[in-house]
């Protein structure tokens, strides 16, 4: 949640200042949402299912869900994101929404969803608590949610507090707020957060050890001093639990409570 109250022009206003030269095309972001697709994928058990995503940014994710779901609705605020995949080729299965994941609900889709995708969304909106009652209500019974934040607690955030780059794991720093991070998460936060929106977690994960910064793991992927190996291999370390809390990331799949 954030303080104060919201105003959809406002947001619209927000949203788009961040996604006119917005780019999501870097190797280790490439890599990163490869190893985070394929984990929601390997839980999907119903190809005829209907899922529901939000945030499309370069349709990656949209893609590939779709590829393994009866069909898929997207939703997102962006008109400049939907209008771009629109224009490209994309799975007949797919249904774009143009909304403010705010306004997004149950009575607005008419339908319910066997899965619902929310990777690196909550850590940008403007009321969290809003949209996690919105998606409890579109939620199908025994349905799953699958929830990624950046994990403020990451070893590379750590090894910038120690340089003396960052005041505080916690604080917004300069990055988080060119990305639009409007908070930070921590894998107990993150279980409050969802537990208390009347959510159980079924599982939780990390997302990469991450060693160094963003700009540097990609400018050692570029000139092959590092691989996608290496980076699979970070993944490997993420998941030991005495590292999780080291991870780039935080996964989590959860249910209903």
């Amino acid at each position: 949640m954030t303080a104060g109250y919201f105003d959809a022009d406002k947001e619209r206003e927000f949203l788009n200042g961040l996604v006119t030269d917005y780019t999501d095309t870097s190797p280790y972001s490439e890599v990163k949402k490869e190893i985070i697709v394929q984990a929601m994928l390997s839980r999907i058990t119903r190809p005829e299912a209907r899922g529901l995503q939000f945030g499309c940014a370069n349709g990656y994710e949209t893609n590939r869900l779709a590829g393994q779901l009866g069909g898929l609705d997207v939703v997102d605020g962006s008109s400049i994101f939907i209008e771009r995949l629109m224009k490209e080729d994309h799975p007949p299965n797919v249904q774009f929404h143009l909304a403010l994941f705010e306004e997004f609900d149950h009575e607005r889709v008419g339908r319910m969803f066997d899965y619902i995708s929310c990777n690196y969304i909550l850590e940008h909106v403007f009321d969290t608590a809003h949209i996690l009652r919105n998606i409890r209500g579109m939620l199908a019974p025994g349905g799953k949610l699958f929830v990624t934040v950046p994990n403020s607690f990451a070893l590379s955030r750590r090894l910038a507090k120690e340089m003396g780059l960052v005041k505080s794991l916690e604080a917004l720093t300069e990055n988080d707020h060119k990305h639009g991070h409007r908070r930070t998460y921590t894998f107990s936060s993150l279980r409050e957060e969802l537990t208390g929106a009347g959510f159980k977690i079924v599982e939780e994960k990390g997302i990469v050890h991450k060693i160094l910064a963003d700009f540097q793991l990609n400018q050692l992927l570029r000139t092959g001093f590092l691989s996608k190996e290496h980076i699979i291999g970070m993944q490997k370390l993420a998941e030991m639990e005495e590292n999780r809390t080291y991870a780039d990331s935080i996964f989590m799949v959860l249910e209903k409570s």
